[in-house]
């Protein structure tokens, strides 16, 4: 009778928990813009060490301190870990959603980190000018805004790293296969992209200035062949007179 009683307690406890986080999700999903924005998923498995993996790489080549941002960094996954090993660099979270990002505070600070903050805030209003490396899990509705963002905002040397879902109007790296839960999926590794030098186009008083200076150069050059011409044509003639005075001389 006490182990039934037990069991019940169990399966109510489970019950409960899983209503309560379905209600969560709900309401997530309706104040993320039903699905502008990603729900809080924690990053987990293969695909999360294969980030921080990445992640590391780019750390550990800079001597002076980075900039580190997660956008839509939920309880700190990613950032934590990061943190927790490298304290010369600077880690900040932006989360939209209160509960996740209070996990991550609390997270925090019983780990004692000190170079590590979490803002709320929406991250396609934030500016990321500064940051070194970015790292986003972001859904396919918002790649296309979001990179258009980071590719006028990012500086040259910033690194880009996207989650399972591709960035638009970034410079591709390269693509990482990896794995969640043993379904394959791609980390995209990106950069801000070159400009593309355009030439400038000739207003059109420069074009009409451009072809009268080249009508006035061809009027000149005629006039300076006529000129010539008639200088050629007058030259026989001094021959004749030096003829005329010969003559008068040997008939005196």
């Amino acid at each position: 009778m006490c182990c039934n009683g037990l069991l019940i307690f169990v399966a109510l406890f489970f019950g409960f928990s899983a209503a309560v986080y379905l209600i969560y999700q709900a309401y997530s999903f309706i104040r993320c813009g039903c699905g502008k924005y990603g729900p809080f998923v924690s990053s987990y498995g293969k695909i999360k060490e294969d980030i921080l993996d990445e992640a590391r790489t780019v750390l550990k080549k800079s001597k002076k301190t980075l900039k580190v941002t997660d956008l839509g960094c939920g309880s700190g996954a990613l950032l934590l870990p990061l943190a927790k090993e490298f304290p010369q660099h600077e880690f900040i979270g932006l989360e939209w959603d209160v509960v996740p990002l209070t996990m991550g505070k609390v997270k925090a600070k019983m780990a004692g980190l000190k170079n590590i903050t979490f803002v709320k805030g929406n991250y396609m209003k934030e500016s990321h000018k500064d940051m070194d490396l970015i790292m986003c899990y972001v859904l396919k509705v918002t790649g296309e805004p979001l990179g258009k963002k980071l590719a006028k905002e990012i500086k040259e040397t910033a690194v880009v790293i996207s989650e399972m879902f591709p960035l638009y109007h970034l410079k591709e790296v390269k693509q990482i296969q990896s794995s969640l839960a043993g379904i394959p999926e791609k980390i995209f590794i990106y950069k801000k992209p070159v400009e593309k030098k355009t030439e400038k186009k000739a207003s059109p008083k420069a074009k009409t200035s451009t072809v009268a200076k080249k009508k006035t150069t061809k009027v000149a050059a005629k006039t300076t062949v006529a000129i010539k011409k008639a200088t050629t044509k007058k030259a026989p003639a001094k021959k004749t007179t030096t003829t005329k005075k010969k003559t008068t001389k040997s008939a005196k």
